[in-house]
């Protein structure tokens, strides 16, 4: 059963079982419109042949919807919860200009064109299983502390074509995928403030520490040439993610509540690197990203 098929059954199950529910017990979505994050992924250059003058090309960074789902039980100031987030979202970008060479990859390597088109596919899973406990809490507000599990599973993949006059496939074709898994511990603070019984605002900042592997995969093909691999290198690290919010609360109806927030994320930018002998002279590599934007959350309690 892959992971989105157990939660929903969690979901399921916990919809069924509410007898186990003491306090309370929540089931809630999320949705965003959310930007990519990180440095942009340069994959060329182009030479105005009359002025010398020399222009990067970068893929666009596209705009990504990530989903969440959330079910937690409540019992006094104690919540616990299991949370799935995901996110999915390909760019891609093409250059065309016959009259001006387009340098693939940097100016030592060097292989011209008339065009270029590249693309950039995002991935990111991640689990958490969370306590989190109320330390301070009023008429006014509340204060809590937050800890848990992660699983992260992060992937950044790009693919480069150089092109003819006509926009037909020619030359140089280049692949890199770098994915980066793991477990590790996460924890945060998190406040909020009420305005009445319909109307509160919350914030909260993580941070995960993750025992990270990378599994990097990276080559070329020339049309009608071999493979060549520069680097296929399988490694661990600690890896620091970051996770901030800001949500604007209301109550609609009896157990059912939205917000309206803005949120940060940081899966670490050398999430799933990639590096080889030609990354210095300008061939395009992986680098992890990030998200910021809006979202819309649903939950419902009973």
């Amino acid at each position: 059963m892959n992971t989105r098929n157990l939660l929903v059954s969690a979901l399921v199950v916990g919809l069924a079982l509410p007898a186990f529910a003491q306090d309370g017990f929540r089931v809630g979505v999320q949705v965003g419109s959310m930007k990519t994050t990180g440095p942009a992924t340069q994959f060329g250059l182009t030479q105005n042949p009359s002025t010398s003058s020399i222009n990067t090309l970068y893929i666009d960074q596209p705009t990504q919807t990530p989903m969440a789902l959330d079910l937690a039980w409540v019992r006094g100031d104690d919540e616990f919860s299991l949370t799935y987030f995901s996110t999915k979202k390909k760019g891609t970008t093409s250059y065309m200009d016959p009259a001006s060479p387009i340098i693939f990859g940097g100016i030592i390597f060097s292989s011209s064109s008339a065009g270029l088109t590249a693309s950039n596919e995002y991935k990111a899973t991640l689990i958490d299983a969370t306590w989190k406990r109320t330390l301070i809490k009023g008429d006014a507000g509340s204060f809590a502390f937050s800890a848990g599990l992660r699983y992260s599973k992060v992937t950044d993949e790009l693919n480069y074509q150089q092109l003819d006059a006509a926009s037909n496939p020619t030359g140089i074709y280049s692949h890199v995928k770098g994915e980066g898994t793991g477990f590790g511990l996460v924890s945060g603070l998190h406040g909020k403030v009420t305005f009445s019984d319909r109307m509160w605002l919350t914030t909260g900042f993580a941070a995960a520490l993750i025992n990270n592997t990378n599994k990097t995969d990276d080559y070329s093909i020339a049309t009608g040439g071999p493979v060549t691999t520069f680097m296929n290198d399988d490694s661990h690290q600690s890896l620091l993610q970051t996770d901030a919010y800001l949500r604007f609360n209301m109550n609609f109806v009896s157990n059912f509540n939205g917000y309206l927030g803005y949120e940060v994320r940081d899966f670490n930018k050398d999430a799933a690197r990639v590096s080889n002998v030609y990354t210095g002279v300008g061939l395009p590599t992986t680098s992890g990203f990030g998200l910021s934007g809006f979202t819309l959350g649903l939950s419902y309690t009973f």
